[in-house]
């Protein structure tokens, strides 16, 4: 892990949240946050593969003898596949094809999806990009 996965990462959470607060904007108006929504689908899958099995496998390596940080990692190892689900289940009920049967629960349900994925943007900014940085330094 490098500075510059950091600063990826970085950059990838600040894309997820331009996402979200752009259909934020627009929660009332179905079919216009339908149209959003692919974009946010398509940021989610991105920043998904970059903490695949590799990435993790990695930080195990490097921090297999600290056993704190071993905990951490598998905490947001467990917490990333929650968010997966989350995903999914909301993805399904506001897919393009369900748009009929759940657009009055949208506001809601997106609301609380969102607040899903900024919860994991903080907690990687608090316990992730330390584990990074520390990794990065050496």
């Amino acid at each position: 892990m490098s500075v510059d996965s950091l600063h990826q990462f970085s950059l990838a959470h600040g894309s997820l949240l331009e996402a979200l607060d752009r259909i934020q904007s627009v929660t009332r108006s179905h079919g216009e946050a339908q149209i959003r929504l692919r974009e946010l689908e398509k940021r989610l899958f991105l920043f998904f593969g970059k903490e695949d099995k590799d990435f993790f496998d990695a930080l195990y390596a490097f921090y297999q003898e600290d056993r704190p940080s071993t905990r951490m990692i598998d905490f947001l190892v467990h917490d990333l596949k929650d968010l997966k689900i989350q995903f999914l289940t909301f993805f399904e009920q506001h897919a393009l094809e369900a748009t009929a049967l759940h657009a009055r629960s949208f506001p809601k349900d997106f609301a609380v999806f969102a607040d899903q994925v900024v919860g994991r943007i903080k907690m990687e900014q608090e316990y992730l990009f330390p584990l990074l940085q520390k990794m990065a330094s050496g």
